[in-house]
């Protein structure tokens, strides 16, 4: 009976102390970042570095992963801050009720919030911050990711999905900062100064330099990354596309030909390469407009990052 009396002391003390979608008052060092006035806390790099099946020992061993967990964590907070304007007492009603039934099934399990946080390598701010975006992101996703919606978008870029092909080439890069260099190159190319195929032999670093480039025909699937190969393929033929920065560098691609696919929405049998990229598109839309009315200001100390994917 004791036992039961502390843990319902414990839950109606996490509720009273504020436990709810503004979040509690964090002091100013836990933050690394703001969106607005609400703080973006280290210890949710923390629960980011666990949730990845990461350890503290990475973080140590490769600087510019905090700095990149950083950016994804301030991209999450402005997405969450637009959906916060969008869906008024209604998101903060949502995001409540799924932070109350979080403590509720914590607590349950027989542990405290903070037994709990302490397992997942966090704190019990960092976890709430997470049930807050989870709980209005999926909202969100659930009301929006309709046929109806999927369809539109799906015929927006139906080459990425409607077996549309493209022959290529392309000049890579593996150093963002040489970005300037590769843009020179390209005007160069379209001066008529020097051909695709004698720049890349020249300048790209990808193995398919000692062919000129070439690397023939690709799809929406393929060895080239996502963002390089859905640019090819919704260009058109003989285009020589602005340069595309991937994960892997830079990349400079002239599309030959295309070969038009002809399959429909109707034909698609499996929806989820199609919902992750309309997911991944609402998140792209709600980050901008979280910079649009949202300042970020960062920590002293802290290393600023361009917000981009």
């Amino acid at each position: 009976m004791i036992h039961c009396r502390v843990r319902l002391l414990s839950l109606l003390l996490a509720c009273l102390c504020g436990l709810t979608a503004t979040g509690q008052s964090q002091p100013e060092t836990d933050a690394i970042a703001w969106i607005g006035d609400d703080p973006v806390l280290a210890s949710e790099i923390d629960l980011l570095v666990h949730r990845r099946g990461l350890a503290a020992t990475d973080l140590k061993a490769n600087p510019t992963l905090r700095s990149a967990l950083a950016n994804v964590l301030v991209r999450r907070h402005l997405a969450l801050a637009s959906l916060r304007d969008q869906s008024g007492k209604a998101g903060a009603a949502i995001i409540d009720d799924a932070i109350q039934a979080w403590q509720q099934q914590v607590l349950a399990s027989g542990k405290t919030l903070e037994e709990f946080a302490a397992q997942q390598q966090s704190d019990v701010a960092a976890l709430q911050a997470e049930v807050a975006w989870l709980s209005l992101w999926n909202d969100y996703l659930r009301v929006r990711l309709n046929d109806a919606n999927l369809q539109r978008f799906f015929e927006t870029r139906s080459s990425l999905y409607d077996g549309t092909q493209a022959d290529v080439s392309q000049i890579f890069l593996s150093d963002p900062a040489q970005l300037e260099a590769l843009e020179k190159i390209a005007d160069r190319i379209r001066g008529d100064e020097i051909s695709f195929a004698d720049a890349a032999a020249e300048h790209s670093q990808a193995g398919s330099a000692d062919a000129g480039g070439r690397i023939g025909w690709i799809g929406a699937d393929g060895d080239l990354p996502a963002v390089v190969a859905e640019a090819a393929l919704m260009a058109e033929s003989e285009t020589l596309l602005p340069v595309v920065r991937s994960g892997l560098g830079l990349h400079l691609v002239y599309v030959h030909e295309k070969r038009n696919g002809d399959r429909s929405f109707a034909d698609l049998t499996d929806h989820r390469r199609l919902r992750r990229d309309a997911a991944d598109f609402l998140f792209e839309h709600l980050v901008d407009r979280g910079q649009t009315l949202h300042d970020v200001r960062w920590q002293e100390g802290q290393s600023e990052r361009p917000l981009g994917r």
